[in-house]
């Protein structure tokens, strides 16, 4: 099977009820899925299709989902390195934190407020997270 059949078979997967289409209307690739299911059904496999696979995956990993349509992904220093990758979240802003971690979308110009802790209603920190 090529990878654009296998990464659609695993959408598909995920396709089973109302939530994948919510949540990507919500994450603002609506527009890309509906042209997924419509290449699916007519076996299209051109690279807009691999976009429109690929807008699905950076929004959804976005917002704390990743994987979508491509697997689990691993993350290896470099050769020769001794860097660790960092990704920036959200997370709990008490002395002894509890281990919420919220993906923190970097928007230039964004005025978007953190979330904030539901049992407090302190908003979340910036916290950059070594994987």
């Amino acid at each position: 099977m090529d990878e654009i059949a296998e990464r659609l078979a695993r959408l598909c997967a995920q396709a089973g009820d109302d939530g994948l289409r919510e949540r990507a209307e919500r994450y603002g690739v609506g527009e890309a899925l509906t042209r997924l299911g419509q290449a699916a059904r007519a076996g299209s496999r051109t690279a807009a299709v691999t976009a429109d696979l690929d807008a699905l995956d950076d929004a959804f990993a976005r917002h704390g989902i990743d994987g979508l349509t491509v697997g689990p992904r691993g993350f290896e220093p470099l050769r020769g390195g001794r860097a660790h990758p960092v990704v920036t979240v959200w997370g709990c802003p008490a002395e002894a934190s509890c281990s919420r971690l919220e993906p923190q979308e970097r928007q230039l110009g964004s005025r978007t407020p953190p979330p904030a802790c539901a049992l407090t209603g302190t908003p979340l920190v910036s916290r950059r997270k070594r994987l």
